[in-house]
């Protein structure tokens, strides 16, 4: 029996390198609340799946988490009370910052923009590698920029023997909206693929409308419905303003974080959905 429960939680919309490619809803939020707020639902979620004999995989993005105040105290306790930490973000701006951070991340998301310093990522990159520790690392790629980005990408891979993500970027963030104006050129470098999947991509958002996209996913993927479904139970996801999903498809609203006496879920929803279409929803047991 699965007894992992993970729980994506992103933690704001506020980030202070406000990367013009990032849409404002991701990183033009308000400053992050008290950290004693979020030290309070972390306590609440340990303690729900600790009482259903579950474990956590816990899973940290933004906005920017290390632009919040005290967030390796949020880790620390995260991680104590947890099987796993993983945590997405840009690096921050201060060394002192991993002296404290690292020990408390078990694998690291990181992202490597063009305004970076670049001796911090290395330093980063470093010492997770030296840790043995999982470190993935992407470059989002511009368009307009396209030499300059993957050249960045490149250099690393050839520093450090690791593969660096070359990031597709999509309008508003969203792949549902199509890609940034790149040439089939690009794409296939960022893929490295002489028949590039990327470039199929492009072709097939182009070539379709959005009922046509949206009729496809509902007729190539699996039908759960009027079955129990452990969303909620081994997946929680956590927005930026406190809404709770238990899946992707929204199955059953889970309240709002912030909201006085909001509880975690405790059993198992009835999925009432036409079809299940996303890919993570589906490895959520059904029965």
């Amino acid at each position: 029996m699965n007894n992992i429960t993970k729980i994506i939680w992103n933690l704001n919309n506020h980030c202070k390198s406000e990367c013009y490619y990032c849409p404002v809803s991701l990183r033009g939020g308000d400053r992050p609340r008290e950290t004693d707020d979020y030290l309070r639902i972390a306590n609440l979620l340990i303690e729900n799946y600790k009482s259903l004999d579950r474990i956590i995989d816990w899973e940290f993005n933004g906005g920017e988490p290390l632009d919040m105040d005290n967030i390796v105290t949020l880790l620390k306790l995260c991680k104590e009370n947890g099987n796993s930490m993983t945590l997405h973000t840009n690096g921050g701006k201060l060394w002192i910052d991993w002296w404290a951070i690292e020990q408390y991340v078990d694998n690291l998301n990181l992202s490597f923009h063009y305004w970076q310093n670049k001796s911090l990522v290395h330093y980063i990159i470093e010492t997770f590698l030296k840790k043995g520790k999982m470190i993935k690392v992407s470059v989002p790629i511009r368009p307009e920029f396209f030499d300059y980005d993957i050249n960045t990408a490149i250099e690393l891979e050839i520093k450090y023997g690791i593969i660096i993500g070359k990031s597709v970027l999509y309008k508003s963030a969203r792949k549902e909206e199509g890609q940034y104006p790149y040439t089939d050129e690009q794409l296939a470098i960022m893929s490295g693929e002489i028949t590039s999947h990327l470039v199929q991509e492009k072709e097939y958002f182009e070539t379709t409308t959005w009922h046509q996209r949206h009729a496809e996913k509902y007729e190539t993927n699996p039908i759960y419905l009027g079955k129990f479904c452990n969303a909620g139970i081994e997946y929680l996801n956590i927005s930026h303003e406190g809404w709770v999903m238990g899946s992707a498809c929204r199955n059953q609203p889970l309240g709002n974080i912030w909201n006085d006496n909001w509880q975690p879920p405790t059993q198992a929803q009835v999925c009432t959905m036409q079809a299940c279409v996303d890919t993570e929803d589906q490895k959520i047991t059904k029965f």
